[in-house]
C-alpha cells in the first residue's frame, strides 16, 4: 500500500510540474513561434520525464560497483548541461521564463520533502540525508506562495533573491549528500541505511528529474532578479494585451 501511494505521490509531482511548465510558457507565448517553442519544451520536458521513469524503472540509476561513478551524478551533469544550452540558444524560450510569480509557484512540489522524512522513519534513508533535504524542501515548498506574492515590489524581490539561494543551496545540499550517502567510490559516510533507496524507482525522479529542473528554474530567477540581461526585448504577454 505505501509503495503504491510513493508512486503515486511522485508521478503525480512529476506528471503536475511538466504541466504547469507547460502551462506558464503558454500562457507567455506572444506568436506562433512561441506556441511552437512552448508546445516542444512541454513535449520535450514529457519525453525526459518519461525516460527517467522508464530508466529508474528498469535500476539504471542505481549503484553499479564500487569502482564507476554514480549514474545519478552522471545524468544530472547531462541534463544540465542540455537545459543551459537550450536556455542559451532559445530567445522565445527565455522571454517565456520572465513572470517571476510563476516561477516560484513551480517549487511547490518541494512539499514532496515530506516523503522523505517518511522514509527516514521507515529506515529506508539515512538522517542524515533525509533531515537536510526533507526540512529544506519543505521550507522552499510552504514559502514559494509567500514569496511569489510580493514579488514584483522591491522588498520582495531582495526576499525572492534570499528564498532563491536558499533553495539552490537546499539542492546542492541534498544532491552532495546523497551521493556520499550512496554505495560507490563517492561514498563518504557510511550510513545504515544508505541513500540508494534514492536511486530505485519512483524515487528516482526527484534527482533525475525534479531536482535539475527545480535548480535551473532557481537559475533563471536569480539571473534576472539580480538585474542581468535575459532577453533583448520584453514582449508582452498575450494575457496583457486582452
Amino acid at each position: 500500500m505505501f509503495d503504491t501511494l510513493l508512486t503515486l505521490v511522485v508521478l503525480g509531482s512529476t506528471t503536475v510540474v511538466v504541466a504547469a511548465v507547460f502551462a506558464m510558457l503558454w500562457r507567455e507565448r506572444t506568436s506562433a513561434h512561441d506556441a511552437r517553442i512552448a508546445i516542444l519544451t512541454g513535449a520535450a520536458l514529457a519525453i525526459w520525464a518519461i525516460v527517467a521513469s522508464v530508466l529508474a524503472y528498469r535500476g539504471s540509476f542505481q549503484p553499479n560497483g564500487l569502482e564507476n561513478a554514480p549514474p545519478v551524478g552522471i545524468h544530472l551533469i547531462v541534463v544540465l548541461s542540455v537545459l543551459f544550452v537550450s536556455l542559451a540558444s532559445s530567445t522565445s524560450l527565455r522571454r517565456m521564463l520572465t513572470r517571476q510569480p510563476s516561477l516560484i509557484r513551480l517549487h511547490l512540489w518541494r512539499l514532496v520533502g515530506i516523503v522523505f522524512l517518511i522514509l527516514m522513519s521507515r529506515d529506508q534513508v539515512p538522517a542524515l540525508w533525509a533531515l537536510p533535504a526533507g526540512i529544506g524542501d519543505i521550507l522552499v515548498g510552504v514559502t514559494a506562495p509567500w514569496v511569489a506574492r510580493d514579488v514584483d515590489t522591491p522588498r520582495g524581490q531582495r526576499r525572492a533573491t534570499i528564498w532563491n539561494l536558499f533553495g539552490l543551496a537546499d539542492l546542492i545540499v541534498a544532491v552532495g549528500l546523497g551521493i556520499m550517502t550512496s554505495p560507490g567510490p563517492t561514498q563518504v559516510f557510511r550510513t545504515v541505511p544508505t541513500s540508494e533507496f534514492m536511486t530505485h524507482f519512483p524515487m528516482a525522479l526527484v534527482p533525475t528529474f525534479l531536482v535539475p529542473l527545480a535548480f535551473t528554474l532557481h537559475l533563471v530567477s536569480l539571473w534576472q532578479l539580480r538585474g542581468r540581461a535575459w532577453v533583448p526585448h520584453q514582449a508582452p504577454s498575450f494575457a496583457r494585451n486582452r
